[in-house]
């Protein structure tokens, strides 16, 4: 091979052997800039332009050596076994909702036949988008959050103008955690006002959930923002100092709800809570689902199943229950799937099955807080703070502690599927590209002019 005398020559030769697409540029803009100080070091020693070049290049020795090397360290990272758990999972929740729902009296083979049929697609889109974001670069989100982030607003409004689908504008909100955690990140290094402004970032999207409204993803808004936050003072991202950071961000919390306390705009959601703490206070109305499952779960001894006929009235929704009170025909295909799971089939499915989606969870947060990337590892905090705290909500639902709807993630709802697994194959792309994964230096803050003014007394 002839020999390479110039950094251009020279980096396309290493170019050449760097299989991975994606490590190319960043591989060769880091290996140029070293040699660019090379050369800028020969010339300091009164090198000519030419022969400095020629130097640098030859101290770096041979480019097909040093691109192998490179090809060789940088490659992907596979995760095929969260993918396929995560796989796993949703087609166990898409056999789940079609079983349930044949086992209802009042489903017919149509409507069986359809939601096995849709199930069946969701899973197959799902599996899609999985991979499709598995293979995404995640620094081109983070190099345009703030796009996003005026996108993720502004799509809900044109929804609901024109087409007005109002699950997919729901699902459109369980993404909120992950704007939010972009909008944070380039903020990063900005000082108080940063810290502010991120924060009053999160204000337009929970209006966009009072507006649908949905308490769910509001819940899950405010939840996972204030532990991204936290997070992120906690670590002075934001250059003001840790304690000051993640004491300012609970005064301004706490302040926030002891004024909507004291104006009245919480009595509402107070008298839920307790609703869903006591739902026998009103078992007509709001208090209705939890006073039902709390009777459904006096029906299932630890670690034993009841007879397929029971168990088929439970599913139905229709038991008599004290009083010759008859109950509503409910679709336990959906957020109360885990409930009806463990009804019909004893506490040892519904255990496993929970057990291997918090295994998944646990991999997701252990693995993103190990990242040195830090956009990345906001991506994957938020997609794991919005799993977690969905699953939270769901045992909290199907327990009988009603406060509102929620989802077990991959398993219950079809369109929400489809995003849960879109986030996981996000959080998992972070992990295929660490290797590569560099982040832009935070600028220092301008220090600003003081005054200073000293008294002397004589």
């Amino acid at each position: 091979m002839p020999e390479r005398k110039t950094i251009a020559a020279y980096l396309e030769a290493v170019r050449e052997q760097i299989r991975w697409k994606r490590a190319r540029p960043v591989l060769v803009q880091e290996l140029e800039r070293h040699l660019e100080d090379q050369r800028d070091d020969f010339l300091k020693e009164g090198k000519p332009a030419e022969e400095a070049e020629r130097l640098a290049v030859e101290d770096m020795g041979d480019p097909v050596t040093v691109g192998t090397e490179l090809d060789r360290v940088h490659r992907p990272r596979p995760q095929w076994g969260l993918l396929g758990l995560t796989f796993v999972l949703a087609a166990i929740g898409a056999f789940l909702r079609v079983e349930f729902l044949q086992a209802s009296p009042y489903a017919s083979r149509e409507q069986v036949l359809i939601k096995a049929l849709v199930s069946l697609a969701s899973l197959g889109l799902s599996t899609a988008l999985m991979l499709g974001a598995y293979f995404l670069d995640v620094s081109r989100l983070v190099r345009h959050a703030r796009a996003v982030y005026i996108g993720a607003l502004v799509l809900p409004e044109l929804l609901y103008r024109f087409l007005y689908p109002t699950y997919l504008i729901v699902l459109i909100s369980s993404l909120y955690p992950l704007v939010y955690a972009l909008w944070l990140y380039t903020f990063r290094g900005k000082g108080w006002r940063g810290l502010f402004l991120t924060i009053l970032g999160g204000v337009p999207m929970a209006a966009v959930c009072c507006f649908i409204p949905n308490a769910s993803a509001l819940s899950l808004l405010l939840f996972s923002g204030l532990a991204l936050t936290l997070y992120a003072a906690g670590r002075d991202w934001f250059g003001v100092g840790r304690w000051k950071g993640v004491c300012s961000v609970l005064v301004i919390v706490f302040g926030v709800l002891l004024y909507l306390l004291l104006k009245g705009y919480l009595d509402s959601f107070l008298f839920r809570v307790l609703i869903a703490l006591r739902p026998e206070l009103d078992a007509q109305n709001r208090g209705y689902m939890g006073w039902m499952l709390n009777t459904f779960w006096k029906d299932v001894p630890p670690l034993r199943s009841i007879s397929g006929e029971a168990a088929l009235s439970v599913n139905a929704g229709a038991r008599v229950f004290g009083a010759g009170l008859e109950l509503r025909p409910i679709d336990f295909s959906h957020d109360f799937l885990p409930a009806s799971l463990a009804v019909a089939w004893g506490w040892v499915p519904l255990l496993v099955l929970l057990a291997a989606l918090a295994v998944l969870l646990v991999w997701l947060l252990v693995k993103g807080l190990r990242q040195s990337y830090l956009p990345g590892r906001l991506v994957v905090l938020a997609v794991a703070l919005t799993l977690g705290l969905q699953t939270l909500f769901s045992a909290a639902l199907n327990f009988g502690f009603v406060l509102f709807s929620a989802s077990l993630p991959l398993i219950v709802g079809n369109f929400q599927t489809v995003v849960d697994m879109a986030l996981i194959g996000l959080a998992l792309s972070v992990f295929r590209g660490d290797s590569i994964a560099r982040e832009n230096p935070v600028r220092p803050l301008r220090q600003r002019k003081r005054l200073r003014i000293r008294f002397e007394y004589q």
